[in-house]
């Protein structure tokens, strides 16, 4: 009768016989005819061992087996590096995996959400401060994502106008027709009036000095719609592909005001949203920014629903929306500056890509955590 420690013997024996055989076989067709007959020879050792169960003789065949097959197999190069570049493509797998399928990273690209989620902002200041010194700027960065900048001419010249930067919450004030200076967006519609085409600056003179903070980083969950519909009120992260007016490709990010079945209404006479003929308040949310309150101690007071502002490339605007099958509203809580739906209508559901769920970044910040 076979005891345990027999049978361990048994068991490890015959997970070595299935190791080495995989390996054997990667190289199989790259050895002489003359070793291949050696090595099928002690395999055949190892399996005879293991079928009479001769565990005192297991050892010492399985030791030979891998003594002459490590013997014939190429040897390999930077051993450690091939295990540390198995690891390093393992986790970026799952990474991958992860996103594709699960909660993917997101940036928030502009205001439209303030006060809820914060883009790319500013803050005006004349000097910086020891916290803006290296190395602790690094750690500042860290924990609240703010930075200092200053912004300085660097040739004397002509202001050419603003245009486009390729800097997400940027935009570009060009000099001369090629001198290009990147200002936050917020911080450079104040100095639309102040740097006119065709004025001059001088050399070294100050633009723009100040803080700019990152935009909030969150994740978007990306498998929650399979078990369940999108709700009133929920933030969403959607695809411009194929919406009227937008750039497409990429996404956008607002808070769902409708549904399929929904009518929806914006008034000129009331901050609220009216759906199917009452005015939303749930979730919370809705109603806090329809009656103008704050997000979170110390943030501004939301703007309540607005009638969208015609003019521009959007000389038709909408305020009454009947949302058939498939059809999403999707709005920004900031309503009195957000490019939504009161401007290119409605959003399919293939468009969806999942709510947004948690703010991971900047740490030090009030409206980290879970996302209302």
């Amino acid at each position: 009768m076979m005891n345990w420690k027999n049978w361990l013997v048994l068991h490890r024996a015959k997970k070595d016989l299935k190791n080495l055989r995989n390996e054997y076989r990667l190289h199989e067709d790259l050895l002489p005819v003359a070793v291949r007959e050696d090595l099928e020879e002690r395999f055949s050792d190892v399996s005879q061992a293991i079928r009479g169960r001769e565990v005192e003789d297991l050892k010492g065949v399985v030791a030979t087996l891998q003594a002459e097959l490590t013997e014939a197999l190429p040897k390999k190069r930077c051993p450690w590096m091939t295990e540390a570049l198995d690891v390093v493509i393992s986790a970026l797998a799952v990474a991958f995996c992860f996103r594709a399928y699960y909660y993917e990273p997101f940036r928030i690209p502009t205001g439209s959400m303030q006060p809820t989620l914060y883009g790319i902002h500013s803050e005006a200041a004349a000097r910086p401060t020891v916290w803006d010194q290296q190395p602790l700027r690094f750690f500042k960065w860290c924990a609240t994502g703010t930075t200092w900048e200053e912004v300085v001419v660097q040739r004397a010249g002509v202001v050419s106008g603003f245009v486009p930067s390729v800097k997400p919450g940027y935009v570009a004030l060009v000099v001369n027709g090629r001198d290009v200076y990147d200002l936050p967006d917020d911080a450079a519609q104040g100095l639309r009036f102040t740097l006119k085409p065709g004025q001059r600056v001088r050399a070294g003179q100050r633009i723009w000095s100040g803080y700019v903070t990152s935009g909030d980083f969150l994740f978007v969950n990306r498998w929650i719609w399979n078990f369940r519909h999108p709700r009133l009120g929920e933030t969403i992260v959607f695809s411009t592909q194929g919406l009227k007016g937008l750039p497409d490709n990429q996404h956008y990010i607002k808070r769902l005001c409708g549904r399929p079945g929904d009518q929806v209404e914006l008034r000129s006479d009331s901050s609220w949203l009216w759906v199917n003929g009452q005015p939303a308040d749930k979730p919370s949310r809705l109603a806090e920014i329809a009656e103008k309150g704050v997000a979170y101690p110390g943030a501004p007071a939301y703007l309540g629903y607005q009638l969208a502002q015609a003019g521009g490339p959007y000389s038709e605007t909408f305020s009454t929306f009947d949302l058939g099958v498939g059809e999403y509203l999707a709005l920004g809580d900031n309503t009195g500056n957000s490019l939504d739906s009161r401007y290119w209508g409605k959003v399919p559901s293939r468009n969806l890509l999942g709510p947004a769920s948690f703010v991971h970044w900047p740490i030090w910040s009030p409206r980290w955590g879970t996302i209302r």
